[in-house]
C-alpha cells in the first residue's frame, strides 16, 4: 500500500520550514514501525509550494493522510480536490483539532476522520485499509504512555527542511538547530485557548529524551533545540528536576516557554544548568482584571517575581503579550509599553486576540460581550501583523459590545490602533525577533 502524509501550504507562518512537523513525522514512525514491510510511506511537503501549483509535486498515492489545524483547513480541502480529480482511486484520511472541533463538515471533504489522540487510531485505520474495511470515524478514548512509541523519525524529509538556525538568538544565532516535544497535555483552562484535552501533563521518560537528542546531535548535528511543550519548564517539582536533568546531559542548547509560574530559585537554576538560554513567558496581559477574566490563573507580581528571577540566572525572555481581550482599561496600550520596559526581555510576541475554535470564548462569546462573525474564512483567523511589515493591516473576526459584563466595549478601530501602536513601539525598538 503506497501511503503518504502531506503536509499544507503553512503561508500564515512567518517561517514555515523553521519548525518541523513534529506530530506527522511522529505518526509517520509509529505506522512504519507496525506496518513498515506493507508499506511504502512517504511525507509530501507542500510548504514552500503555491496552492495553485501544488498538484504538480502530488504522486500518486493509494492513501493521503493530513494533520489539519483550522488555519490550514481550507487550503487542506482545496488540495484534496485537486488530488481526487487527478487521483479519483484513492482515500484522504485526517486529524488533528479541526476534525474534533467541526466532524460532520470534516466528513464531506475526507473519507475517514480521527478524534482524539492519533498513536492508536492512525494503527487502527492502517490496518482497516489493508482489509477494505476503512470507517468513517476513529475516536482513540485511551490515555497513552508517550513511551510506549518511537521519537520522531526525522527521514521521511530532506535535512534542510529539520535543521535550520536563527532558533536561538544572541550570541547562538548560528548554531544548528531544530524542534522537538517532550510532553503531551495541559492541565489549565485559559478561555482564549482551545485546549480540547485538559488533562495532567505527561512526560516523556529521561532516557526517551535523551535519546532523541543524542540522535539529532548524531545524524543532523544539531546543536539547539526550541522545545514546544506547553510548559518546558515543568510545574510539578518532582516532573522538572529528572526532565531537566536528562537534557542536562546531552550538552544542548534550548530554548522553550513556560508558565509565570512561582518556580523555586533551584528549578530555575537548574534549568540555565540543562542548556537553557530563553524561555517564552506566557504573561498575555498587563491587567490583572483581564488575567482574571480569561482564566489565566496567574498573578501579576508572581509574574513579575518569575521573570526577574529569569533574568538573574542571565536566562533571555521572550514575553508573550495579547491585546484586545475582554476587560482592557482604556490605558492598556501604555501599561504594556510601561511593562516591557520594565521586564528588558529580550524579545516579545504581540498577538491581536483571535476567539480560536474550541475556546471558552469562542464557544460562548456573549458571557464575554463579543459579537462573532462566523461567516469569515478559516485561514483569516490570524492573531499576528505587523511584526516585520509596518504596512501589514490588522483584522479581526470579531467585535465587542457597547457594554459589556466587564465595562465599556471598545471598538475595532480602537484595539487596532493601540495594538498598532504597541507592535510599532516594539519593532522600532528591536524587540521583534
Amino acid at each position: 500500500m503506497r501511503q503518504a502524509f502531506i503536509i499544507t501550504s503553512s503561508k500564515h507562518n512567518y517561517r514555515p520550514f523553521r519548525n518541523p512537523p513534529l506530530g506527522v513525522l511522529y505518526l509517520q514512525t509509529i505506522i512504519e514501525q507496525d506496518f513498515g514491510s506493507d508499506l511504502e510511506s512517504s511525507v509530501i511537503d507542500l510548504r514552500a509550494v503555491n496552492l495553485e501549483e501544488a498538484i504538480y509535486h502530488v504522486p500518486e498515492k493509494d492513501v493521503y493522510m493530513y494533520s489539519v489545524a483550522t488555519l490550514d483547513y481550507l487550503d487542506t480541502k482545496k488540495i484534496v480536490k485537486q488530488i481526487r480529480e487527478s487521483y479519483p482511486k484513492s482515500k484522504h484520511i485526517a486529524g488533528g483539532i479541526h476534525m474534533e472541533l467541526f466532524p460532520e463538515e470534516s466528513l464531506g471533504v475526507f473519507d475517514a476522520i480521527s478524534i482524539g489522540e492519533g498513536e492508536e487510531n492512525i494503527k487502527r485505520i492502517v490496518s482497516d485499509l489493508k482489509n477494505s474495511r476503512l470507517k468513517k470515524v476513529y475516536k482513540q478514548q485511551e490515555t497513552i504512555d508517550l513511551n510506549s512509541y518511537p521519537y520522531p523519525n526525522r527521514k521521511y524529509l530532506p535535512k534542510s527542511a529539520i535543521v535550520d538556525k536563527e532558533i536561538l538568538g544572541g550570541e547562538y544565532l548560528d548554531l544548528k538547530g531544530t524542534s522537538v516535544m517532550f510532553s503531551k497535555g495541559c492541565p489549565f483552562n485559559c478561555y482564549f485557548c482551545a485546549n480540547l484535552n485538559q488533562e495532567k501533563t505527561r512526560f516523556r521518560s529521561p532516557k526517551n529524551i535523551i535519546d532523541e537528542i543524542e540522535y539529532l546531535k548524531r545524524e543532523y548535528r544539531v546543536e539547539a533545540l526550541a522545545i514546544k511543550d506547553d510548559n518546558s519548564i515543568p510545574i510539578n517539582r518532582k516532573a522538572a528536576k529528572p526532565f531537566l536533568e536528562a537534557i542536562a546531559q546531552t550538552n544542548i542548547k534550548w530554548r522553550g516557554q513556560s508558565r509565570a509560574h512561582d518556580f523555586p530559585e533551584d528549578i530555575i537554576k537548574l534549568t540555565k544548568e540543562s542548556g537553557c538560554v530563553e524561555v517564552a513567558v506566557g504573561v498575555e496581559s498587563v491587567s490583572q482584571k483581564v488575567l482574571n477574566i480569561i482564566n489565566k490563573r496567574i498573578d501579576l507580581d508572581t509574574a513579575r517575581k518569575y521573570l526577574f528571577n529569569l533574568t538573574k540566572q542571565d536566562l533571555n525572555i521572550r514575553l508573550n503579550l495579547i491585546m484586545g481581550l475582554p476587560g482592557e482599561p482604556d490605558d492598556i496600550a501604555e501599561q504594556t509599553i510601561k511593562f516591557v520596559k520594565e521586564i528588558e526581555p529580550a524579545s516579545v510576541l504581540l498577538s491581536l486576540f483571535c476567539p480560536v475554535p474550541g475556546s471558552e470564548i469562542y464557544n460562548h462569546p456573549e458571557k464575554f460581550g463579543i459579537k462573532m462573525n462566523y461567516d469569515i474564512p478559516f485561514d483569516d483567523y490570524r492573531s499576528s501583523f505587523g511584526r516585520f511589515d509596518a504596512n501589514e493591516k490588522p483584522q479581526m473576526i470579531f467585535e465587542y459590545e457597547k457594554q459589556t459584563p466587564f465595562g465599556r466595549g471598545k471598538s475595532v478601530g480602537e484595539i487596532i490602533n493601540e495594538y498598532v501602536g504597541v507592535q510599532t513601539f516594539l519593532r522600532e525598538n528591536n524587540f521583534n525577533f
